[in-house]
């Protein structure tokens, strides 16, 4: 949710450099003016605002507005920058910036937050972000009780919080980035196809609540990513948890318009796990498709088992994955705890190799990445 809404605010903050140390705090309109010139820098946004008043080392801008170049915007009443100091060779420092009360348009959309900060800022000058020097923009961005509305949203999309922590940047080293939502509150209304919301229904959910937490890292110099993992965990559901890795790419290539098409497909797959833990989704599953036969649970196992499985799985080329496939998923049924996919082709695959493979010769895609599958491990 968080990804698409508020890419508007992110390009006015997303700004890099090592802080170094601080020094005697700029005055409150040179702070503004600074701040404004970062955000043009980029080129993708522009930061107006009706005000600015200082008291000691915090400075408040009011009415604060950011536009981006495709007319997404992102407001809020008050952006208080609090600890500012001056740095070399330019721009300043600050303990951290308050953003309460805002809210950010884009397609549609709208998103609002009740309360949200940055620690640990940092904002450069426009030479060094032209010049896309190395920094980290902050430290972290803590915000809480999040919604987002819109004219193809029947019920608003909810959030307890939402929290990203960025580690240190060192030269030949991965910067670890941790983000972690709570409380997503996912209306069932959102799911308008009519097959998947006529199954949603029966199985008799209301609402999916919803934590994720993702623990990364990004290596600027190898163009690398590590998903160590991305936990998806749904109440009455279940929990979804995926590692990976992939190389030959910019994330600042793939954030930008223009450039994100070549990106991905420099892009290559190099590793890859899908774990699912069951918590009461497979049950519900079962018991509805055997209320649909006018049967038990055990009768749906054994078509699924002795059919429907091996009729899908007669289209994949590799006998012996279709072999393991099926006796994986033939003890997950029995005792549905666990499943785990795990890719580990033996060189890195190109992103679009793995696309167009899914798209006109699936069954050939357990030969190009070697997966194996493991059920209650």
């Amino acid at each position: 949710m968080t990804g698409r809404v508020f890419r508007s605010a992110a390009w006015g903050l997303l700004l890099l450099a090592v802080v170094p140390a601080a020094e005697a705090a700029p005055a409150p309109q040179a702070v503004a003016d600074m701040l404004t010139a970062a955000v043009a820098a980029t080129g993708r946004a522009t930061l107006t605002y009706g005000g600015v008043t200082g008291s000691g080392d915090t400075v408040t801008l009011s009415a604060v507005k950011l536009t981006s170049t495709g007319s997404d915007v992102a407001t809020v009443p008050a952006l208080v920058v609090s600890g500012v100091a001056d740095r070399q060779p330019g721009g300043f420092t600050a303990t951290s910036i308050a953003f309460d009360g805002g809210s950010a348009t884009a397609r549609g959309e709208t998103a609002t937050w009740a309360t949200g900060s940055l620690t640990d800022v940092v904002i450069p000058t426009a030479g060094e972000i032209t010049g896309r020097a190395k920094f980290r923009p902050f430290k972290t961005v803590t915000m809480a009780t999040l919604g987002l509305s819109g004219a193809d949203i029947a019920t608003p999309v909810e959030a307890a919080s939402f929290t990203a922590d960025i580690g240190d940047i060192v030269d030949d080293a991965p910067s670890s980035i941790l983000v972690h939502a709570t409380g997503i509150k996912l209306p069932t209304d959102l799911v308008t196809n009519p097959v998947a919301s006529t199954m949603v229904g029966i199985l008799d959910y209301k609402a999916f609540l919803a934590d994720v937490t993702m623990d990364s890292a990004y290596d600027t110099n190898a163009h690398t990513a590590a998903i160590n993992a991305l936990t998806i965990d749904i109440a009455d559901v279940g929990k979804i948890t995926i590692a990976g890795k992939a190389s030959g790419f910019s994330v600042r290539a793939l954030a930008d318009r223009q450039t994100s098409t070549a990106a991905r497909a420099d892009a290559s797959l190099d590793a890859l796990s899908v774990r699912v833990d069951n918590a009461g989704f497979v049950e519900r599953l079962l018991d509805m498709q055997a209320k649909m036969l006018g049967g038990t649970r055990d009768d749906v196992r054994t078509e699924l088992v002795d059919g429907a499985l091996p009729f899908a799985l007669s289209f994949v080329d590799n006998a012996a994955f279709r072999d393991q496939f099926l006796a994986a998923m033939t003890k997950f049924l029995s005792d549905p705890r666990s499943l785990t996919i795990t890719f580990a082709p033996p060189k890195p695959v190109p992103l679009g190799e793995v696309v167009r493979t899914a798209a006109h010769h699936p069954g050939t895609l357990p030969d190009l990445l070697a997966p194996t599958v493991q059920a209650n491990n």
